[in-house]
């Protein structure tokens, strides 16, 4: 696959124990849920707070991840209220990582997010040096064994798919052409990667325009100054006369299933 769209990644869903909670009524008193703490993808996002609502709640709740626009919305089959500004938990809640204020959403059997949930990262040019899944495949944890006769066999537990491409150049700078600019851009490269080195799962959209499109789950597998993934530097152009342009060098993804 060949990459002549703009993409977007989606990644920051991270429950820790100072927001886990979800308190909420049904209309017999305050339950409270637990979600578990964790980094998550946008998608998994929604299913752990699914997950948290049923194990607790006496009706059936679903939760849809809204990917036009990061939103989350939760509902029923009755209505419910969740107690995000006067449930007990509510200073340990989880509403502001999946994107609701801090007040009550009472008398209704569906809530939307109030605000775009987690962060997005959009390159301001095309991604460089990319190699997709389709072309970047190995067996995993695989042997081969040769008989006496010549033969070879190869076991393994499965195949392993990657992604592989270099982020740049990324500037504050005004310029023409291709590029999108953004006076913050360098900022928002070092919190994405800064995030990428944690290992968590991102979401990755082959074209932003149309974000349920060509969706993949991925974890960073490496980086030019790290074999693990967990750590980068941002090279700054200086050898091709491009000051205040930096780029990560390539950078390579596992998808996860």
């Amino acid at each position: 696959m060949s990459i002549f769209t703009t993409p977007v990644f989606y990644y920051g869903y991270t429950v820790t124990v100072n927001d886990i909670y979800i308190n909420f009524d049904e209309g017999i008193g305050e339950l409270t849920a637990l979600v578990s703490a964790g980094d998550y993808s946008f998608t998994d996002m929604g299913a752990a707070i699914a997950t948290a609502l049923n194990t607790i709640g006496g009706q059936v709740y679903t939760v849809v991840a809204n990917r036009a626009d990061r939103t989350f919305t939760i509902s029923a089959s009755s209505p419910f209220d969740l107690l995000f500004s006067s449930g007990s938990n509510s200073g340990l809640s989880v509403a502001s990582v999946i994107g609701f204020t801090a007040t009550d959403k009472t008398g209704s059997s569906s809530y939307t997010s109030d605000t775009p949930a987690g962060s997005e990262f959009v390159p301001q040019f095309r991604l460089q040096d990319f190699v997709s899944f389709d072309d970047y495949q190995e067996f995993s944890q695989a042997s081969v064994n040769e008989s006496a006769s010549g033969r070879v066999e190869v076991f393994s537990i499965g195949t392993r798919r990657f992604m592989e491409f270099n982020l740049g150049p990324v500037t504050d700078n005004t310029v023409r052409g291709l590029f999108t600019n953004d006076s913050g851009a360098v900022a928002k490269l070092r919190d994405f990667m800064q995030f990428l080195i944690r290992k968590a799962d991102i979401e990755f959209m082959p074209d932003i325009t149309d974000r349920n499109f060509g969706v993949r789950t991925i974890i960073l597998e490496t980086t030019p100054t790290s074999s693990t993934g967990t750590g980068y530097k941002l090279r700054e152009l200086y050898s091709q006369g491009l000051v205040g342009f930096f780029e990560t060098g390539k950078l390579k993804f596992r998808e996860r299933n």
